[in-house]
């Protein structure tokens, strides 16, 4: 009988390197349960501490006791982590500084030509993969169309489509995906899933796949009852959160398992039911719309789309149907939305409402007050080098909408020198907004182990004003760069709420979110409060290839502009 592939025994406990001893708090205990994968195991890794597991299959964590044979008994006469490759989906370059994440527009810089088709041509040839092996990867990835394509040009949905071919190319004997199915059309999501099921099939020629999903990616939530949605090639269920550590099969997990302790994900509230009308202000223009790169590749034409205050949008599209470009155009990062005809933005004029302008005639610090964004481009992009930025400075940095937080606390104020009241006031509205937003989306909401006790302060400044919850103003003090992948999504979108700009732009704004995390942000944009997350004057896009997701419904006043071929239509 072959060994197994990873073992790790009961009562283990998982410890990050350099814990000094046992007195250090281990990442997660195994406590009752063993982890023993064979060779016909495919399994899904879900929870909050997910993560915390593929550190540890990549040798970044101290297992205490040591197994007996060690972590890879089928490799322990060999580097095990050798035969690894893990695909995470984060930006792969630079050393934690902001990055211009906005060159993949113009893609025309030197260097920055080479196409995905050259990128596969070298890694064949460093590794001698015959070129029917390589064609038919790519075919089965849905790769064939976008060879020619510059990598930086590459959408989303493509680039992850594009990261897991040349991780297979390299032909590792076990493969870590981290969310795979995250951004993903449904068509590309098929696709990928149709090629994993193919590697279980035929163990003896294929990697084996260890796969992290999100709950809703594997448990339909959406009737109030749990209903098995998972690909069908997984065959456990590995689920980590908390203290909680459970793996075995897949019909345990939804037959035992999940009825007895994910009860609690189904208590949600139904979406917002705020009508909504097309008949306020305008806050973005847009007129005859097209993108060309070097004459010929045409990515958008003759895109039309007025966004009026209030309205509640879903852009929708498969990948690499022009999505992020045409949000591009919006933001003002697209190079082309310099030259667009009809191209109307918004600022605001000095009675506070918001006025349309040319995106030539808007400043850049200027247009990204007016709209609030998250995306996985941002996300990315956000500095992060060591020490790096607490999450109160984080938050701060959205009344701007820049990347370095400013001395006054509260963002940057420019106002006339006589005019110190209203500078004052505005201090003292900042400050107790970015409370509301960290109390609304911080740990209280989703952290089932926080102390709800509350305490004061004496501070006299003004961000210490309104002080909420002392949890609340441990995790503003937290440095940015130490908090996990959900934690630092939920204070970037914490950043885009927190100006109330005239438009918001949520792009995939539950990737790498935890379940609970995700119903926090649920309540916060079903709230009715003074504090809610949008007023009446805010108009909301919502990008997200998973329907579920989408806030509000036609019903409730939802359009959505759907794009093919770079084409564009109300549906």
């Amino acid at each position: 009988m072959r060994a197994p592939l990873i073992h790790i025994p009961k009562n283990s406990a998982v410890y990050a390197l350099g814990a000094a001893n046992k007195r250090s708090k281990p990442l997660f205990e195994t406590r009752d349960v063993s982890w023993t994968v064979n060779s016909k195991d495919s399994w899904a890794l879900i929870g909050k501490a997910k993560n915390n597991v593929f550190q540890t299959l990549l040798g970044h964590t101290r297992v205490s006791p040591t197994p007996t044979d060690g972590l890879y008994p089928r490799f322990r006469d060999i580097d095990a982590f050798s035969r690894l490759k893990f695909v995470s989906f984060r930006h792969s370059g630079g050393n934690g500084e902001f990055y211009d994440y906005t060159a993949r527009y113009g893609a025309m810089r030197e260097g920055d030509d080479k196409t995905l088709g050259q990128s596969f041509e070298e890694i064949a040839q460093e590794l001698t993969i015959p070129k029917s092996e390589q064609h038919t990867l790519i075919r089965r990835l849905g790769l064939e169309k976008l060879l020619d394509i510059p990598l930086i040009a590459l959408s989303n949905g493509q680039t992850r489509r594009a990261r897991i071919a040349r991780a297979i190319f390299r032909q590792p004997e076990v493969l870590l995906l981290d969310e795979p199915l995250t951004g993903l059309d449904i068509e590309s999501r098929e696709q990928l899933v149709r090629l994993l099921e193919s590697f279980r099939a035929s163990p003896e020629h294929s990697p084996h796949v260890l796969s992290s999903y999100r709950l809703q990616e594997i448990v339909d939530l959406k009737h109030h009852s749990l209903h098995d949605v998972a690909p069908a090639f997984v065959s456990h269920v590995l689920y980590l959160e908390g203290d909680r550590f459970w793996a075995g099969p897949r019909s345990e997990f939804f037959g035992d398992f999940a009825p007895r302790h994910l009860q609690a994900e189904l208590n949600t509230k139904p979406w917002s039911t705020r009508s909504t009308t097309s008949k306020a202000a305008l806050v973005a223009d847009l007129q005859g719309v097209n993108v060309v790169y070097r004459g010929e590749r045409k990515v958008l034409s003759q895109i039309s789309w007025q966004i009026h205050q209030g309205d509640r949008w879903q852009l929708q599209g498969a990948n690499g149907s022009g999505k992020t470009t045409l949000l591009s155009l919006i933001t003002g990062d697209h190079p082309q939305s310099y030259t667009q005809p009809h191209l109307l933005l918004p600022t605001t004029s000095a009675d506070g409402a918001p006025k349309l302008q040319h995106r030539k005639r808007i400043p850049t610090p200027t247009l990204r007050s007016s709209i609030g964004i998250v995306s996985p481009e941002l996300f990315d992009a956000f500095p992060r080098k060591e020490p790096g930025m607490t999450v109160w400075d984080a938050v701060q940095t959205g009344f701007g909408g820049g990347f370095v937080p400013a001395k006054e606390g509260v963002g940057k104020i420019h106002v006339d020198p006589w005019e110190s009241s209203d500078v004052e006031k505005l201090r003292e509205w900042r400050a107790r907004r970015c409370w509301e937003v960290l109390e609304a989306l911080g740990p209280l909401a989703w952290d089932l182990t926080a102390d709800t006790e509350t305490s004061s302060s004496s501070s006299s400044d003004p961000a210490d004003s309104h002080l909420p919850n002392s949890i609340t103003r441990e995790f503003a003090s937290r440095l940015f760069p130490s908090l996990s992948q959900g934690e630092q999504r939920l204070v970037l979108l914490m950043r885009a709420l927190v100006g109330r700009p005239p438009l918001v732009i949520l792009d995939e704004v539950w990737a790498g979110m935890d379940e609970r995390m995700i119903e926090a942000v649920k309540r916060y944009f079903n709230s009715s409060s003074p504090s809610e997350a949008f007023t009446d004057d805010q108009a909301v896009v919502v990008v997200t290839h998973w329907e579920d997701e989408v806030p509000w419904m036609k019903e409730q006043g939802l359009k959505t502009l759907k794009l093919e071929k770079g084409s564009g239509m109300v549906v």
